[in-house]
């Protein structure tokens, strides 16, 4: 059982990213370079190896770290009574959510009126632009959809924490997948895997920890939830390729190693001198958040101090940077840790532990039941098992969860009478 907990720990989730690294540097060259039509950087590459092993193991230490200082944390659970009735508890907030999303997607079609056939006609790249999407999404609601994800993951644990009725049972589940179908529909419109995937990770490890800590996780189920993620985010990737028009089966297993491993090459290039990003060091790579967010620069006008361009022409610049540098110019990922590299070169061991510190706080709140780790673990998981793709922890994302989390704790001040406090015991580290 203990074990098994860890599989959800960031410790376990820095050891499978680790594992699909080594897989990647495995690669056959040919197998490689047919796919992705680029020359092969990393098949067993000692500097690739080397730098992104010191990354992880810095990553490591500092998780250590946090559980050195504080060694006796353990699992907490909550029953939870609410003034309103429990299904109305949880579907307030839900319903709410859905609602602005569902808004935000009428606005977005009403604003961008060959959405709809260009995506039917399988021509979505055309929407495709800087920050992801060259839509118009001003005036949309569009950011509701980044506050949905941390009401989606505390509904589904709360759920398990307070007593709701059979009819109350349906409607709460009737609500998160309206939930979901939102996420898929804004997802699909804006022509990216990114949040819907974000919503389903954070779903399986959410569910997982429940299990863990209630002491229900068993390898069966650990199996069963695998399939089950593999099959979907599978089927949502190979959709989200067919409305950028890669249709036969050749051209989504590339897109799907282009989108995965090859960020691992790029990693290579850039440890080689062989890759250079244009707008490196300018702390871009450390999160979306304070270079692009407008509210943010209006207040403190980071953007302008630091001479960064606009999200589309920097956006951009990835590609042509890519491109020089011999390599398939339609992949521009170069990993969580290659992102780093481009701000500070061989130091990013040292982010890296400032990166597992900061994890290690959110898990410790995790373990503790506290809503700010309930919203804030769910996507550090994420943030780890996607370290093949962004540097991701400091992007919007995170900044739109603490929203969340201070949101939701206000709302639960005012509407719980009562606190049951459970400790199983279960320990974790």
């Amino acid at each position: 059982m203990r074990s098994l907990t860890h599989i959800v720990s960031p410790y376990g989730l820095a050891m499978i990213s680790y594992a699909f690294f080594l897989f990647s540097c495995l690669i056959p060259p040919s197998v490689y370079e047919q796919s992705i039509h680029e020359p092969d950087f990393m098949f067993l590459d000692p500097a690739t190896i080397l730098f992104y092993t010191l990354c992880v193991a810095a990553f490591l230490v500092g998780l250590g770290l946090v559980g050195w200082l504080f060694p006796s944390v353990s699992l907490v659970d909550h029953k939870l009574e609410p003034r309103v009735p429990p299904a109305a508890f949880l579907l307030i907030p839900l319903i709410l959510c859905v609602a602005l999303s569902s808004l935000s997607s009428v606005l977005l079609v009403k604003d961008n009126p060959l959405a709809i056939p260009l995506l039917l006609t399988q021509q979505g790249t055309e929407l495709q632009g800087g920050g992801g999407s060259a839509l118009q999404l001003k005036g949309t609601f569009n950011i509701s959809n980044y506050f949905m994800t941390g009401v989606i993951w505390w509904t589904a644990w709360r759920y398990y924490q307070v007593v709701i009725r059979r009819r109350g049972k349906f409607l709460v589940k009737m609500a998160m997948l309206l939930a979901i179908l939102a996420v898929f529909i804004a997802s699909s419109l804006n022509v990216s895997r990114h949040l819907l995937v974000l919503v389903f990770v954070g779903l399986v490890v959410s569910q997982l920890l429940r299990k863990a800590f209630s002491q229900q996780l068993n390898w069966k189920l650990v199996g069963k939830t695998a399939l089950i993620f593999g099959l979907g985010g599978a089927f949502f990737f190979f959709f989200i390729s067919a409305l950028r028009g890669k249709l036969d089966w050749n051209s989504q297993i590339d897109s799907f190693i282009g989108y995965s491993s090859a960020s691992y090459n790029r990693l290579a290039a850039l440890l080689h001198g062989d890759l250079h990003f244009e707008y490196s060091g300018r702390g871009i790579y450390f999160g979306n958040f304070l270079p692009f967010n407008h509210t943010f620069n209006r207040i403190i006008p980071y953007q302008q101090t630091m001479s960064i361009p606009d999200s589309l022409d920097w956006w951009k610049s990835e590609f042509s940077s890519v491109g020089m540098a011999g390599l398939n110019s339609t992949l521009i990922f170069c990993g969580a840790f290659g992102e780093i590299y481009n701000e500070i070169g061989w130091m990013a061991p040292l982010y890296m532990l400032f990166y597992g510190l900061v994890c290690g706080i959110i898990w410790l709140w995790m373990k503790g039941d506290r809503i700010i780790g309930i919203l804030l673990y769910p996507y550090c998981a994420h943030c780890i098992l996607f370290w093949f793709a962004t540097n991701a922890l400091f992007d919007q994302d995170f900044v739109a969860l603490i929203v969340d989390a201070v949101i939701l704790s206000i709302y639960e001040f005012l509407l719980i009478s009562k606190t049951h406090v459970l400790i199983p015991v279960l320990q974790a580290d």
